[in-house]
């Protein structure tokens, strides 16, 4: 809630617990190990109605984007890849909230 609050300036509601991901990862040849908690958020009000891509600035100034795809879309050949592996299995395994 408060990275949402910070990164965006939006306020979330969380639903449902939490689910938890271990990642362990190789960054500049260094090991590395975390734990993602990965929470089903709706946004407030009317928070990125009808938007499909929401533009953002990272720390060092430069410009990124984040982006609504179907679960299906994502991981093949030539597309969209999620992070960490193992992501996408997760969360087909998770029901679906209705709107």
């Amino acid at each position: 809630m408060r990275e949402f609050r910070e990164e965006l300036d939006v306020e979330v509601k969380t639903h449902g617990p939490a689910l938890y991901l271990e990642n362990i990862y190789t960054h500049e040849g260094s090991l590395g190990h975390e734990m993602i908690a990965l929470f089903n958020v709706t946004f407030t009000d009317t928070a990125f109605a009808g938007e499909t891509r929401i533009e953002f600035q990272e720390s060092d100034g430069s410009s990124c984007f984040a982006e609504w795809f179907d679960l299906e879309e994502l991981d093949l050949l030539d597309g969209p890849r999620l992070y960490p592996n193992g992501l996408k299995a997760l969360l087909a395994g998770r029901p679906k909230r209705e709107s």
